[in-house]
């Protein structure tokens, strides 16, 4: 070929149709270890938001008493932060909480409400 460097389309479409010389093969390695480079970023462990989330539940479970039920809007009022948060982001943690088994989830007349298990 000529100097410049073949495409990883180019590659691929030579290797299907078998024709496959030095430069292919070096080409299709290069296409490789990129696909597993990006592979390894996708199992690099919990994003910054999610690591938020899980930091705003705990702070939601701390604050928690036992015996006492809790509707969404009572959680807004219990934990500062969460003050601005929609219902929908509070549903979203309390089922972290339930999730694992912390929390138990009653609906009544609807409405979700939450009290320590």
């Amino acid at each position: 070929m000529s100097n410049k460097k073949m495409s990883y389309v180019v590659a691929v479409e030579n290797a299907i149709n078998g024709e496959l010389n030095e430069e292919v093969i070096a080409r299709l390695g290069d296409l490789k270890a990129s696909l597993e480079k990006r592979a390894s970023y996708k199992h690099s462990g919990p994003t910054k938001a999610q690591k938020a989330n899980a930091e705003l539940a705990e702070k939601i479970f701390e604050a928690m008493s036992a015996d006492v039920v809790y509707a969404t809007n009572d959680i807004k009022e219990l934990v500062p932060e969460l003050a601005e948060a929609s219902s929908q982001k509070i549903t979203a943690l309390m089922k972290q909480l339930v999730t694992s088994e912390r929390v138990k989830s009653e609906k009544v007349k609807g409405k979700a409400n939450y009290s320590l298990a």
